[in-house]
């Protein structure tokens, strides 16, 4: 990352209409509360281009403050994740993708980024209730928080 540009981030999950833009826009949300200039963007490995968050998820995120009225989907692409200097993989498949694409990536499991975190990955909500996709939430939240953290470490240490 450059000083003279935000820190960027992909967030991947399979669909890209559940996990990950719930992510984008919790991790968009998390920088700019912690002061830490960053852009934020998602994608699915198995993505059609164009199509809406799906409901439940447009829900709790709206119900957490955050609106994903205008998300996108789209596919995991090379330049997507050139463009990236932190890519977050949903589940071990989809860090496995990346690295397919690009094995210089900086490419991390959303679990591992909590350190008290000891289950791997984050499961796919999709065909579930409302409940799984506030339990997909919080889960995303408990891995995403020491992340912005430790790059708001970062940013008040230079």
């Amino acid at each position: 990352m450059s000083p003279t540009r935000p820190y960027r981030v992909l967030v991947v999950c399979t669909g890209n209409t559940c996990r990950s833009p719930m992510a984008e826009a919790l991790l968009r949300h998390l920088f700019e509360e912690a002061g830490v200039p960053a852009e934020v963007r998602s994608a699915g490995t198995a993505a059609m281009s164009g199509g809406p968050a799906h409901p439940h998820s447009r829900e709790v995120a709206r119900s957490e403050g955050l609106d994903l009225a205008d998300h996108e989907s789209r596919p995991v692409t090379e330049e997507l994740i050139r463009w990236a200097d932190t890519v977050i993989g949903m589940q071990p498949s989809h860090v496995r993708y990346v690295r397919e694409l690009d094995s210089t990536a900086d490419v991390r499991l959303v679990t591992d980024l909590a350190p008290e975190v000891d289950y791997e990955g984050i499961v796919d909500p999709i065909g579930w209730d409302r409940e799984v996709y506030e339990a997909v939430f919080d889960d995303l939240r408990r891995c995403l928080e020491p992340f912005v953290r430790e790059h708001a470490d970062g940013a008040t240490a230079r």
